[in-house]
């Protein structure tokens, strides 16, 4: 990397300015990454493989906007030697940016699974059902983005349950396309990408309930298990459906 992002031109006055200008640094990486995951699955849905190849064209992008971001941060440790919420902000902003680079890569892989649909394909119930978890999946994203950029703890720890929504979505997705597969053998290719398609808006709203907690540690201090207790574990197939 030939320059520092915080050029003279750039960086605000004082640790306030500096680390907003951070957080709205990552938060423009985070919405790069949600339109990835946005175009990804379109393209998938649709058989679109000129968007898909325009989604993997942006991944490049994505990794510089880690890199950027991860030397910033480091560079204003090093440099400003932030206590209290700056260093906490400053510390989980590396973490953030981490499952930003997550998310998008998400979405670079349902762009990955993309075929022409030029045969069977999932019921419209699945469909459905499909769309509804892109669409809660992507609201998840934006509303942690927004939590971020704005400081809002409330949007932040709201995720958490909507996060129980998409864990329950996927697993009735994956039970369907399960039977499908025995009822419509033509169409088994695409509905065993499905599969994957439904872990991975599964994992996008898990780190987007990463970045919020990250958010809530940098406001508060205070670490997940003192606002909301871990449940008991229970083995997946033992959970009520």
């Amino acid at each position: 990397m030939t320059e520092d992002p915080l050029t003279p031109s750039e960086a605000p006055r004082g640790y306030d300015l500096e680390v907003r200008h951070l957080t709205d640094r990552a938060t423009r990486m985070g919405e790069w990454a949600l339109q990835m995951v946005h175009d990804g699955w379109r393209a998938f849905d649709q058989g679109d493989r000129q968007l898909a190849q325009n989604v993997l064209d942006r991944n490049g992008r994505l990794d510089r906007l880690d890199d950027e971001m991860e030397h910033a941060v480091i560079a204003f440790l090093v440099l400003r030697q932030p206590a209290a919420v700056d260093l906490r902000t400053a510390a989980g902003l590396l973490k953030m940016t981490t499952h930003m680079d997550r998310i998008g890569r998400l979405g670079y892989d349902m762009g990955r699974l993309t075929t022409p649909v030029t045969g069977p394909r999932e019921s419209p119930e699945l469909r459905t059902l499909l769309q509804r978890m892109d669409d809660v999946v992507e609201s998840m994203v934006h509303q942690a983005l927004e939590g971020l950029e704005k400081g809002r703890v409330d949007l932040a720890r709201d995720l958490f349950h909507r996060d129980d929504e998409v864990d329950r979505m996927n697993r009735q997705a994956q039970r369907t396309v399960i039977a499908e597969i025995g009822t419509n053998p033509a169409a088994a290719a695409r509905l065993a990408s499905l599969i994957l398609v439904t872990r991975h808006f599964e994992r996008i709203a898990d780190n987007a309930c990463k970045i919020a907690e990250k958010t809530i540690y940098a406001i508060t201090g205070q670490r997940r298990t003192e606002y909301l207790p871990r449940q008991t574990p229970r083995l997946l197939y033992d959970e009520p459906s």
